[in-house]
C-alpha cells in the first residue's frame, strides 16, 4: 500500500507523508439477488459513502457480478468480489484447505490476490441477515475467515444484524462488537438486542393516512427455505384472504424479492393479481412502500421495511425455528402486522393495525454504525 504525499506549500517544506486509511471490508449475501441482502448492502454503503468517502471499500459476495450492476455508485471507492466465498466453495466442493487455512498461509495462485485484500483491511464487517445458524451451516467458514485475518492484520472483527436461530455453535469471539436482530438470538449470546442492518437510515419515514377504500394489496409467497408442504398451504391461504377482502384486481400487485424463487407463487396466483413487479424492475423503478399499502407476504424485508412506511399486512411463516423468529421480532417491536397460528382463519382489513413508529430503532441503528465507524 503507498503512502499520499502532500505538495509542499511554496517557499516551505514538504509536510509528512499522510498515510491512507486501511480499507474496510464488507462480507454480505448480496448478489443472489434477494431484495433483503441487497438492501442491506446498499444501506451500508451509502453510509459510508457519507462517512468514509475516500477509504477503500471490499464488498465480498457470492455473485460480485450481480452485485456490481445492483450496488454500482453507492460509494466512490467501492470494489467487489468473491474471495472468502469462493475460497469456501472450493473447500465445500472439492476438499481443499479451509477458507481460514487459506487466509493464514496463502500459497495458492486462485485466491493469495484477494486474501491479501483482506489481510490488509483495518475492518473486516460481517453485515446483517439470518445466514450464520444451522439452516446454512457452511457460512461459519465465513467467521473463521474472518477470525484467521485478525490474527495476521490485527482488524477490528463486527457483526451487525444478524440472526442466528436456529442456533448453530458461533459465539463470535475475537469480535470488538455484536449486535443481533431478536431477542432469542440476544440471549444466546448474552447481549442486549438490537436492530436490523435495514433500519439503517439518517431518520425514519414519516407514515401518511390508510384508506381501506383505496388501498392497494401487495404479495410475495416464496418457493425456498420452506418446510416440507408449506409453500402450498401459504399459496392457498393467500388466495382465501385475497378473496375475501375483495380487493380490486387492478390494485393487487405481485412484488419478486428473489427472482425465479418468487415467481411459484404468482404463477398460482396471477388470475387475482393485476400487475406482476419483477425484481429488476422493483429494484430500479424507486418502488415506493406507503402506508396506504396491505401486503400479504413470507419475506422478511417486506415486513420490515413497508411497517417502517407505514404499511399494514399479514407476514406467514413457513419455517419453523426461522421464518418465526423474523417476523416474530418485528412484531414484538410494534410493527402490528398479524402472524397467523394456523392457515384456517381470514382475517377482515379492520383488523390489521397500524405500526408504531420506528424511529427509535432508526436511531439506534444510526448510532450503532457511526460508533463502529467513528
Amino acid at each position: 500500500m503507498f503512502s499520499r504525499f502532500r505538495s509542499a506549500p511554496a517557499g516551505g517544506q514538504a509536510q509528512e507523508p499522510t498515510q491512507p486509511e486501511p480499507p474496510i471490508y464488507l462480507i454480505s449475501m448480496a448478489g443472489f439477488p434477494n431484495f433483503g441482502d441487497e438492501l442491506i448492502a446498499a444501506r451500508w454503503l451509502r453510509f459510508l459513502a457519507e462517512h468514509k468517502p475516500d477509504t477503500e471499500v471490499w464488498l465480498d459476495v457470492r455473485e460480485p457480478g450481480t452485485a456490481s450492476s445492483l450496488l454500482k455508485g453507492l460509494h466512490p471507492k467501492l470494489h467487489v468480489t468473491n474471495t472468502v466465498f469462493r475460497a469456501i466453495h472450493e473447500y465445500l466442493h472439492f476438499g481443499n484447505r479451509t477458507p481460514a487455512q487459506l487466509v493464514r498461509d496463502l500459497g495458492s495462485p486462485k485466491f493469495d490476490v484477494g486474501l491479501l485484500e483482506l489481510r490488509e483491511a483495518g475492518v473486516i464487517h460481517l453485515l446483517g441477515g439470518g445466514f450464520v445458524n444451522s439452516v446454512w451451516q457452511e457460512n461459519k467458514l465465513i467467521v473463521d475467515a474472518m477470525r484467521a485475518a485478525r490474527e495476521i492484520s490485527g482488524a477490528r472483527l463486527i457483526a451487525t444484524g444478524q440472526g442466528l436461530m436456529p442456533r448453530i455453535d458461533e459465539n463470535f469471539e475475537s469480535f470488538e462488537h455484536v449486535s443481533v436482530r431478536d431477542n432469542p438470538s440476544a440471549l444466546e449470546l448474552g447481549i442486549e438486542r438490537g436492530w436490523d442492518d435495514a433500519y439503517l437510515l439518517p431518520s425514519a419515514p414519516q407514515p401518511g393516512t390508510f384508506d381501506p377504500q383505496t388501498a392497494e394489496l401487495y404479495l410475495c409467497i416464496q418457493n425456498d427455505a420452506l418446510d416440507d408442504g408449506a409453500h402450498e398451504n401459504l399459496v392457498a391461504f393467500a388466495r382465501r384472504q385475497v378473496e375475501y377482502w375483495g380487493i380490486p384486481r387492478e390494485r393487487t400487485f405481485y412484488v419478486e424479492a428473489i427472482p425465479g424463487d418468487d415467481f411459484a407463487g404468482y404463477d398460482a396466483l396471477r388470475d387475482l393479481v393485476g400487475e406482476f413487479l419483477p425484481f429488476a424492475h422493483f429494484w430500479r423503478s424507486g418502488f415506493e412502500f406507503s402506508s396506504n399499502q396491505v401486503w400479504v407476504t413470507t419475506r422478511f424485508h417486506h415486513h420490515l421495511v413497508g411497517a417502517l412506511h407505514g404499511a399494514r399486512g399479514i407476514a406467514l411463516s413457513g419455517k419453523a425455528g426461522y421464518y418465526d423468529v423474523k417476523h416474530g421480532s418485528l412484531a414484538d417491536s410494534g410493527t402490528g402486522w398479524i402472524l397467523p397460528e394456523n392457515f384456517e382463519r381470514l382475517y377482515d382489513m379492520s383488523e390489521l393495525q397500524a405500526p408504531q413508529s420506528f424511529a427509535p430503532q432508526v436511531r439506534a441503528k444510526y448510532a450503532e454504525a457511526e460508533r463502529i465507524y467513528a
